[in-house]
C-alpha cells in the first residue's frame, strides 16, 4: 500500500482519493475509520448498512468475537473491531469500561458502587452496565468523582 500527501494552500478543501484495482475489507476498514472522524460510524441492521451519529450510541460491546452497538431503540452490529471503535471514540467523552465494553460517558445517568470495586452504570434509557474494577477509577476521574 502506497501513501501520499499532497498538502498545498492551492486547495480549497481536504479531499481523500483511493485507488485500488478492487474494493478489499482493509478498503472497507479504511473508510470505515475516516468515517468516524466526521462522528460516524459505519454499523449494520436487518441487512443494511448505516452511518449512526455517535451521539446516539449509549454503549458499545464485544460478544463472541462480533462488535455490537447500542442506542435507545436499536442494536447495531459492527465490522470494526472494539479497540479501533475505541482509538476513535476516545477522545470524544467515550470510555472504556471493561476488556469487552465502551460506554457514551454523555448517556451516563447514576453509578452505583458494587463488590470489589466494581460500578454500576445506569445508562439514560435505564439499562444498566457494569465497568469493571480496572476502569473504575478511570471512570470517576472522568465524570469528575475523584
Amino acid at each position: 500500500m502506497k501513501i501520499e500527501i499532497d498538502i498545498d494552500a492551492k486547495y480549497q478543501d481536504t479531499e481523500v482519493v483511493i485507488r485500488a484495482p478492487k474494493l478489499t475489507r482493509d478498503i472497507e476498514k479504511i473508510v470505515a475509520l475516516m468515517r468516524m472522524i466526521n462522528m460516524q460510524i459505519p454499523v449494520k441492521y436487518r441487512d443494511e448498512i448505516y452511518l449512526l451519529d455517535i451521539e446516539d450510541i449509549l454503549y458499545i460491546e464485544t460478544v463472541d468475537r462480533k462488535t455490537f452497538v447500542y442506542t435507545a431503540d436499536k442494536i447495531y452490529e459492527s465490522d470494526l473491531k472494539l479497540y479501533e471503535i475505541e482509538l476513535e471514540l476516545s477522545e470524544r467523552d467515550f470510555l472504556r469500561i471493561s476488556k469487552h465494553g465502551i460506554v457514551n460517558l454523555r448517556k451516563v445517568k447514576s453509578l452505583r458502587a458494587e463488590i470489589n470495586r466494581k460500578i454500576r452504570v445506569t445508562l439514560q434509557n435505564g439499562e444498566q452496565i457494569v465497568v469493571s474494577r480496572m476502569y473504575s477509577d478511570e471512570l470517576r476521574r472522568k465524570l469528575g468523582l475523584k
